[in-house]
């Protein structure tokens, strides 16, 4: 018969050996930083995260809420078809504990260089 500690045991080698698991959570939300005009680098950065295991984080650009095919990084560079959208980034912060994706403030409308 399984016990409260025997199934304490199972969970926390379920998610990797942890035994007081805390799902991600952002204390300070990602940021971007730059300006939105055509060839000019924006930067995001990933907030502060907190979890327990450590989280990793991956980003997702979006134009006026879409997500544009390819750019998972720190940084994007506008491109033409960007003139007159809003840029944001979407960050995701997971682990065997759980998953939080939050969604940055927009940059002001891209302007052409």
């Amino acid at each position: 018969m399984a016990t409260p500690k025997t199934n304490k045991h199972r969970f926390a080698s379920y998610i990797g050996g942890v035994a007081n698991p805390a799902a991600p959570a952002f204390t300070v939300l990602p940021a971007i930083t730059g300006t939105a005009r055509v060839g000019q680098v924006l930067t995001a950065s990933a907030g502060t995260v907190t979890g327990t295991p450590t989280p990793t984080v991956d980003r997702h650009w979006h134009a006026n809420g879409v997500g544009i095919p390819g750019p998972y990084g720190t940084s994007y560079t506008p491109v033409v078809d960007d003139i007159g959208k809003t840029i944001t980034v979407r960050t995701r912060a997971q682990s065997l504990a759980g998953r939080l994706t939050v969604t940055s403030a927009a940059t002001a409308a891209v302007i052409a260089a």
